[in-house]
């Protein structure tokens, strides 16, 4: 069996129904569902009941009353391991975050901006600064910060760094320099704090603006950019937030000691920095049509986008296993970290396509899958399959990439960050991709392509319906194969010696309530920082 069909979904559904009863009995039940089990670490593609916990444990933990059957008629029962969002779309709990989940979608009142300008591709012949993370973020953004003379403007999703922020008011105060920030509102406690110190810091010298998100705003879920405009002339575009995570305060390159363990300090991130002033005008361009868009909510009555004011319903923080944050003893040997390249080593002109969510990312990212001759290589912190109502220009995409991960002669190898991988890497199967193209990986945080070794998609969507579709997200797609294979050459390394060939169990990673203490042997997170 190569998909799961709807028939057979819906009869394996029927022998749920006919038995939830006792299937509510596990354990810390979340909830039971048709799939293709995991078994010895690989996919097992045959029809199942799959029964989702809150903790999954080995069978000699859990007393016999709490044990599940293992066969509901024709179909064998599996225990899985229930992923944060899981919980929390399931358990009564946290019925409020689930109701503005599931009313995100709809009603949003983004509407593109005229000429649709995104949309456009763009010669350029100033070399691009590449950098990946954790081997060299915070070492690369910093100099760059501090380098502006005259304007700054930037999309940020998670801004928690203090380090960051207290480089960012330097800088914007001491060179009197007119500064925007557009900012995800969905705030932690770290992030209020430091959005208080920038307004009082920085005063009539910064433009900042909470863009509001969900059902009636412009944006699903997730203002979830992660773009620096210097001096409208040259861009900073990442994967990766400004955040404790995504750009640790280590320099594993200037620092070589710090290079142990820097794997288990910081995400995998991929970051260029392009000297273009055409494209770093147009990025420019939208975030201010972003301010100005919340600019209008706040004169229509809505406060929450003005910076000062708070968020109303927040996600709820993670119990995140330590030994999840770690890599392997294994692999805790002193890395080579990669430097920073300015390519192409010989300057000529190549092409580059800017992206943004919703304008033009689906259309591009099909163009770029469709050219792919012989091989496309992924790293994104995770893909989530669906085929709901709604999100029909995902399906397709992701249709597109299950097509080619069974084509002879295309070499198709997707990373995925090892949070609820295996449950994400099971729906996919079910789906139709080929389960040998997945590989788990600790701390993977980017969102990049690799195409034939020419072409490279750098970016900040996740792979979700909300984030290609009804997000706000950039990125940008270069085609020159001196960048391509800087970043496929970091991609490969990954594969060969940090992703794991073989599915395990899901970490039981918990919804943590407000004043509950942190259990032993893991780390309080907030969910912006877990799934980013």
């Amino acid at each position: 069996m190569r998909v799961l069909d709807r028939a057979t979904k819906e009869k394996v559904r029927q022998a749920i129904d006919a038995n939830i009863a006792t299937l509510r009995a596990a354990e810390g039940f979340v909830s039971a569902e048709p799939g293709f089990p995991i078994v010895d670490g690989t996919v097992r593609k045959e029809p199942a009941v799959l029964v989702f916990v809150r903790h999954k444990k080995s069978s000699n933990r859990v007393l016999p009353e709490d044990l599940v059957p293992r066969q509901i008629g024709e179909y064998p029962v599996f225990v899985m391991q229930a992923d944060p969002l899981r919980q929390v779309m399931t358990l009564e709990d946290h019925a409020d975050v689930a109701a503005r989940v599931t009313e995100s979608a709809s009603d949003l009142t983004y509407e593109k901006m005229e000429g649709n300008p995104i949309d456009a591709s763009f010669t350029v012949s100033t070399p691009i600064l590449c950098h990946v993370g954790p081997d060299a973020g915070w070492p690369v953004l910093k100099p760059f910060i501090e380098a502006t003379e005259k304007t700054l403007s930037v999309a940020m999703y998670d801004f928690n760094a203090d380090y960051i922020a207290k480089t960012f008011i330097d800088t914007v105060r001491g060179g009197e320099i007119e500064a925007v920030l557009t900012w995800d509102n969905g705030m932690t406690a770290p992030e209020t704090q430091i959005r208080t110190k920038i307004r009082r810091s920085l005063k009539e010298q910064l433009d900042g603006w909470i863009v509001q998100c969900g059902n009636g705003y412009r944006f699903a879920n997730a203002y979830h950019e992660k773009v620096a405009v210097r001096d409208s002339s040259s861009f900073w575009l990442s994967s990766g937030n400004w955040s404790l995570r995504s750009q640790p305060d280590i320099d594993p390159i200037g620092d070589p000691s710090s290079a142990r363990g820097m794997y288990s300090k910081g995400n995998r991130e991929w970051h260029v920095i392009v000297e273009d002033e055409r494209l770093a005008k147009l990025f420019e361009k939208y975030i201010k049509y972003d301010a100005e868009g919340s600019k209008a909510e706040a004169d229509g009555g809505d406060h929450g986008a003005v910076l000062e004011k708070p968020d109303s319903v927040q996600f709820p923080d993670l119990f995140v296993p330590i030994d999840e944050l770690a890599m392997p003893p294994e692999l805790a040997a002193p890395p080579t970290p990669t430097a920073p390249a300015t390519l192409p080593s010989t300057p000529h002109d190549f092409d580059v396509r800017p992206l943004l969510t919703p304008d033009n990312y689906v259309g591009r990212i099909m163009e770029l899958l469709k050219s792919a001759k012989r091989s496309i290589y992924l790293q994104f912190a995770y893909i989530n399959y669906s085929d709901r109502e709604g999100d029909e220009e995902f399906t397709k995409m992701l249709e597109v990439l299950a097509e080619a991960s069974y084509r002879p002669n295309m070499d198709v190898r997707i990373i995925v960050g090892s949070s609820g991988a295996s449950d994400k890497i099971r729906a996919l199967v079910e789906a139709g991709f080929n389960e040998k193209v997945f590989r788990p990986q600790r701390n993977i945080h980017n969102k990049g392509i690799i195409v034939d070794g020419k072409i490279v998609l750098v970016s900040s969507a996740n792979w979700s319906s909300d984030g290609v579709i009804r997000n706000r997200d950039a990125g940008v797609i270069i085609e020159e194969p001196e960048i391509a294979r800087y970043f496929q050459d970091v991609f490969l390394d990954d594969w060969d010696n940090r992703a794991n060939p073989r599915l395990g169990d899901d970490p039981p990673v918990t919804v943590a309530k407000d004043d509950q203490p942190t259990p032993a042997g893991m780390v309080r997170m907030s969910w912006r920082d877990y799934y980013g």
